[in-house]
């Protein structure tokens, strides 16, 4: 059984793998973390999900987190990741990091920590997202720069980053199979008059509100025809089998850095 330690188990994601480990014989909840401050410290897990109490009380300890677990699930903010990172490497608890939001900086030292642990990074836990990767990198490579690339994406009012972590990683894939990084195509800002494009750039729009959980488009136009794909998560469980499935792998690997790619890959 893996012992799963939550990073942000306060939060959306948080309790509701609280629900869902609760349930499972393959795993067990070992400890739950969150902000230091939160009116929520010291409740006990399963009270929060609205479950029977599991005799687990959250904490705003992160050692106590990475000394009791296998392995974390980090659903917390950037900031808050790049806290836990060092508790992490100091204890040698391996990490799956759910978060986005992360810099370029902040990405450097979760690859640098990957150095010392397993450290695995992925935007985005939806089997129909992961599907749509491969969808994204086949359409761009087969139409070609004279289809121009544009991806939008919709989460609710309290999400903090745009666009989202999903939606740079669709915008990566893109990129790689035209043969070029995004940081050279990557088009996030327009506003007033704006001159046309540049061939084979990509553009990025987001929207806020209400309670949308996950919602990505990726369109390619091209003169006379247009190719949409999309992606729709409606209910926050459809993240829940594959970040236990994630969690159970980055567990058994030797440090490094990884993401969703290695696991599909090791998969195959």
């Amino acid at each position: 059984m893996t012992r799963i330690g939550l990073h942000g188990a306060a939060g959306q994601m948080g309790v509701m793998l609280v629900r869902v480990i609760a349930s499972s014989s393959a795993f067990s909840i070992a400890a739950g973390c969150d902000r230091s401050g939160s009116p929520k410290i010291g409740q006990d897990l399963g009270s929060l999900a609205g479950l029977a109490p599991l005799g687990i009380r959250l904490t705003d300890d992160p050692k106590t987190l990475c000394r009791a677990a296998d392995v974390i699930v980090d659903y917390s903010a950037a900031s808050a990741t790049m806290g836990l990172l060092p508790v992490a490497v100091a204890n040698g608890t391996p990490i799956l990091v759910g978060t986005t939001g992360f810099d370029e900086a902040q990405r450097a030292e979760l690859a640098e920590a990957g150095k010392s642990i397993p450290v695995m990074l992925a935007a985005n836990m939806s089997i129909s997202v992961i599907a749509m990767y491969e969808l994204v990198r086949t359409a761009a490579r087969l139409l070609g720069d004279e289809f121009d690339i544009e991806i939008f994406d919709f989460h609710p009012r309290n999400k903090i980053d745009a666009p989202s972590g999903t939606a740079l990683e669709l915008g990566e894939y893109a990129a790689e199979a035209r043969g070029s990084s995004l940081s050279d195509l990557m088009v996030t800002a327009r506003h007033g008059e704006a001159p046309p494009a540049n061939r084979g750039s990509i553009g990025f729009s987001s929207a806020r509100g209400g309670d949308v959980v996950c919602e990505n488009t990726v369109f390619f136009a091209g003169s006379g025809q247009r190719l949409e794909i999309t992606s729709r998560v409606t209910d926050y469980t459809a993240f829940a089998a594959t970040t236990l499935d994630a969690a159970a792998w980055i567990a058994r690997q030797a440090p490094g850095f990884y993401t969703m790619a290695d696991l599909l890959r090791s998969k195959a």
